[in-house]
């Protein structure tokens, strides 16, 4: 098609659009990043102000955060220019309410006065969906960087009539890399009528949290690296979704009749039976679980256990020197009806054997398996040759070499010789492909 032909093209699409109210015009720009949604300001006069009343503003910067990566020196440019862009378009911005209001960019306390300013901003306009993501470039947080801090002192604003009318429409809030309190948090939980979902990450202020009463609507809480966290309280009919990574800690559940889906777990230091000891009264009702352990003979212990609803289990594992992964074929057999199961894997360490001492179990229900973080290591192999075996019913396994801890992330296509590599070793499985199973190498 030639140049003047898709012009003329484009002047039709352009002109049919511009026949929709405003309304639905403004619905599809709110589906747009906020970069694209600015600029279909040059389309036409009606056009140049829809974009500032779009109803998503989702600050992503992976452009910015890739430059970063490969030349950390420029990360002060890059946030003085992520900055005035937030800047910019708030201050462009004429819509009254907003679904989601969402950071992503390495920002520290220093630029706190920024970002309680937007933070305000987007509760202000009774954001729906608020996430702040400031997590470092690099990964790294010990030891502990100048995490921005939620401000104690802005309950007091929160509690005014007015701000308070404005934070009930909040149905979301993820903050990573955000040090904020378990009061801050259980205000939100109490005072948001409709928050169903809270996820924090990386917070070093986040000690305790409780969740409790008939009146908490929160359906899904997630709480992963708040390495000082020592207890948590739950007593809320309305959960069915609990996850937690992070230190050894003293958790109480108890009235959660609608809990379907935990993860839980830890790295150095924490004890499977430890961890998993406070939800095994629960287990019967899960249809998830995912337990994140370092592998070693204490936690290779699994408690004797039925989970007769669980369609899908997964393991997160560190794997030091490990002599064999068909310990965790114990807990699939105390899962009578699963159907999917994940391994996902970081080795460290290079004296990593095959010693097989477990007798083999028939899964007749397992579908799907999935091996996230293959090296192609004997193990891994041996593991899963005898799922080839024992899966009666498997119709298909998928192969990804991809660590686990950069999936979804700009960085998970990094390493390219290491997974080609791996990719080689997983081809060794196509001769012991059963026939109808489908083998996926990523």
């Amino acid at each position: 098609m030639s140049k003047r032909a898709r012009l003329e093209q484009d002047e039709i699409l352009v002109d049919w659009l511009s026949r929709l109210p405003d309304e639905i015009l403004v619905n599809i720009i709110s589906r747009l990043a906020v970069r694209e949604a600015a600029r279909t300001s040059v389309l036409s006069s009606r056009w140049k102000y829809l974009w500032t009343f779009t109803t998503c503003l989702n600050f992503s910067a992976l452009k910015m955060l890739w430059n970063v990566k490969k030349d950390p020196a420029t990360l002060e440019e890059e946030r003085y220019n992520y900055i005035n862009w937030v800047n910019d378009v708030l201050d462009s911005h004429m819509g009254l309410c907003i679904n989601e209001f969402r950071l992503c960019f390495e920002l520290r306390n220093s630029h706190g006065s920024f970002i309680t300013h937007w933070i305000f901003t987007a509760l202000a306009k009774k954001v729906q969906k608020l996430e702040l993501n400031l997590h470092p470039v690099g990964g790294g947080f010990w030891p502990p960087l100048e995490l921005y801090a939620f401000p104690l002192e802005c309950l007091k604003l929160f509690r005014s009539p007015r701000t308070l009318s404005n934070i009930k429409s909040l149905r979301s809030l993820c903050l990573d890399a955000v040090n904020v309190s378990g009061e801050v948090l259980e205000f939100f939980i109490y005072s948001c009528p409709l928050l169903d979902r809270l996820r924090v990450v990386f917070s070093l202020d986040l000690l305790s949290l409780k969740v409790v009463g008939s009146s908490v609507k929160l359906k899904y809480l997630d709480i992963c690296y708040c390495y000082f966290m020592e207890e948590v309280e739950i007593s809320a009919p309305s959960v069915r979704s609990f996850k937690y990574y992070g230190p050894e800690i003293k958790l109480r559940m108890e009235n959660v009749p609608q809990l379907l889906d935990i993860s839980i777990g830890g790295g150095y230091g924490v004890r499977m039976k430890h961890a998993i000891s406070p939800i095994m009264s629960y287990f019967h009702q899960l249809e998830t679980l995912e337990l994140g352990f370092v592998l070693n003979a204490e936690n290779m212990q699994f408690p004797q256990c039925e989970l007769p609803k669980l369609r899908h289990l997964t393991f997160n594992v560190l794997a030091f020197s490990s002599k064999s992964l068909l310990g965790l074929s114990c807990m699939m057999e105390a899962s009578t009806f699963l159907q999917k199961f994940t391994l996902k894997t970081v080795y460290v360490g290079s004296e990593i054997v095959s010693e097989r001492k477990f007798r083999d179990c028939l899964h007749q229900h397992l579908k799907v398996v999935e091996l996230i973080g293959f090296v192609g290591l004997p193990i891994e192999l041996e593991l899963a040759f005898y799922l080839l075996k024992s899966a009666t019913t498997l119709e298909k396994m998928i192969v990804d070499p991809t660590p686990p801890a950069v999936l979804g992330t700009p960085w998970e296509f990094e390493n390219y010789k290491k997974k080609q590599a791996a990719r080689s070793c997983a081809k060794e499985l196509e001769p012991k492909i059963p026939k109808g199973v489908e083998l996926v190498i990523l």
